[in-house]
């Protein structure tokens, strides 16, 4: 379990030692240790869909922003990125899968935001260009969505890798947010990380968030 702090913002992402955070009493003995009782997730569905924390009981999502302070959220993810956003007013974490980031997830979570101008994106353990295989038909429906495949999101020189990363920045960066922190870890290759990949089928990694009052 790592934990990032960048000023009020409050980033934890757990690894392998700290067990299959769908387990809910795992999960809680995680948030337990940073003083909470729970952390609020959405029922994930590759969807792009960002909502309220108010709505979270009645509806699939793949993203979820609060105003709340001290108030910790989170996604799971198994290669699949967390990405966290803050403005220091509001903070938002979604569950980016190729499918998300496609179809807009990202934009929908900084329509969110209060102040762009000072808001901080943060890019969690995913799976990365080094290890990320796919085939002639991932590369045609990118090419459907209207992404440039001889720009840096794809590289041909052994099969075909695509770095969800790359593409994530750019579409940051097109909807206002220029503060960007990449952790640049590979869920993949990196042995103390589940991946879906690897055949961790099952497991999770939980990233949580919250602001802090100071």
């Amino acid at each position: 379990m790592k934990k990032i702090s960048l000023g009020k913002l409050n980033i934890v992402y757990t690894e392998k030692e700290d067990g299959n955070m769908k387990d809910i009493y795992l999960r809680e003995k995680i948030v337990k240790k940073f003083g909470f009782s729970n952390v609020f997730i959405p029922v994930q569905r590759h969807t792009s869909l960002v909502i309220d924390i108010s709505e979270i009981s009645n509806k699939e999502a793949d993203g979820i922003y609060t105003i709340k302070k001290n108030q910790p959220i989170g996604v799971l993810t198994a290669d699949c990125m967390p990405v966290v956003l803050s403005d220091g007013e509001v903070v938002s974490i979604v569950h980016a899968g190729w499918r998300g980031l496609f179809n807009g997830i990202l934009e929908n979570a900084v329509k969110n935001l209060i102040h762009k101008e000072k808001a901080i994106a943060f890019i969690g353990p995913s799976a990365r260009e080094c290890c990320y295989q796919v085939g002639d038909d991932f590369v045609e429906e990118a090419k459907k969505q209207g992404i440039d495949i001889n720009k840096r999101y794809f590289k041909f020189d052994d099969g075909i890798k695509f770095s969800m990363q790359e593409l994530a920045k750019d579409r940051l960066k097109k909807a206002g947010i220029n503060h960007i922190v990449d952790i640049s870890l590979c869920t993949i290759c990196k042995e103390n990380l589940f991946s879906y990949r690897k055949g961790d089928f099952e497991s999770r990694l939980l990233t949580f968030t919250w602001l802090s009052e100071v």
